[in-house]
């Protein structure tokens, strides 16, 4: 009768030696360890669902199709990763799924690699879109407590993640925040904000220089164009009453002292400030009157002596 109980014990024991699950009485709960020291510990891979790969250490759950999220913890692939798959249609998508049991899609993968965001049928690599609610598409902010300068919201491009490529964005290191794009180069020293720059305070815009300072548009360079119009006083004043007219003697005075047409910029004052387009069209259309005052003039006068000349006949 000994015999028995012998047995018992000895498949109890060899039980014992070989339990790998425990349910020990402080609620933690061990599968594949005998201490637990979460809720829920399991040791190995975990599946919910069809196996995947039963070599590895990973956790899946699978609808027994196509559709699965696996958490690789042992470089399946030779890196800690997050696989969420599926064997057709789209690979991913995130929704909100409400009480009454709608569900609305925020962000989607297509199995062709494009991701849409606000839509569920992105047109290229990364779509976003408002859904024709909302205000703000994409929002870029950094240094959120604008301590630091060196760090502004940029969206940079470069050619096959090489060192060229180009900056668009804000930056702060002027003294004072400007929108800008600019080429991006490691060889020249980086980002220079010098092809186009607006003033957020004036709405002044720079295009190859950094400082458009009070002018709406400055331009370092040469412009071509085919029409440039110029809205801005004109110099019909020449010819109404009370305008004194320089004579012919003045005018020849001041050249020979100054070198330039009363009323006109020397040539170092044109190197040195520019002209104003403008202002300079109407001085030169002042000249331009003036002269013809005094051909009228010089007109009259040789017509009276015309008329002398025939008189004395």
């Amino acid at each position: 009768m000994k015999i028995l109980p012998n047995i018992l014990f000895g498949l109890s024991s060899v039980a014992l030696l070989s339990q790998t699950n425990n349910f020990p009485d402080d609620g933690k709960v061990g599968i594949g360890t005998l201490s637990p020291q979460a809720k829920l510990q399991v040791n190995a891979q975990g599946t919910i669902g069809s196996v995947w790969n039963p070599s590895a250490s990973y956790f899946t759950l699978s609808d027994g199709g196509g559709q699965k999220i696996i958490m690789d913890t042992n470089e399946i692939y030779g890196s800690h990763t997050l696989h969420l798959g599926s064997n057709t249609g789209d690979v991913v998508k995130f929704r909100s799924v409400f009480t009454s049991g709608s569900a609305k899609d925020w962000m989607i993968i297509k199995e062709d690699g494009k991701v849409g965001i606000g839509t569920t049928s992105p047109q290229g690599l990364l779509d976003l879109s408002s859904g024709g609610t909302g205000d703000a598409i994409l929002r870029l902010e950094a240094d959120l407590f604008n301590n630091n300068e060196t760090y502004n919201p940029l969206i940079q491009m470069r050619q096959d993640g090489g060192i060229i490529g180009a900056d668009i964005g804000f930056s702060e290191n002027f003294g004072d925040n400007r929108f800008g794009i600019s080429p991006w180069h490691s060889q020249n020293g980086g980002n220079i904000w010098d092809v186009f720059v607006i003033d957020i305070a004036t709405g002044n815009i720079g295009m190859g220089t950094q400082n458009p300072g009070t002018w709406k548009l400055a331009v370092k360079g040469k412009i071509r164009a085919e029409e440039i119009k110029v809205e801005t006083g004109w110099a019909d004043y020449v010819f109404k009453e009370g305008y004194r007219l320089p004579s012919l003697e003045e005018v020849e005075r001041h050249i020979k002292e100054k070198g330039h047409l009363i009323n006109i910029p020397s040539a170092k004052q044109v190197e040195e400030n520019g002209i104003e387009l403008g202002e300079m069209n109407k001085l030169l259309l002042e000249k331009i009157e003036e002269l013809t005052l005094h051909v009228i003039r010089q007109e009259k006068k040789i017509k009276e002596l015309e008329r002398k000349m025939v008189a004395h006949k």
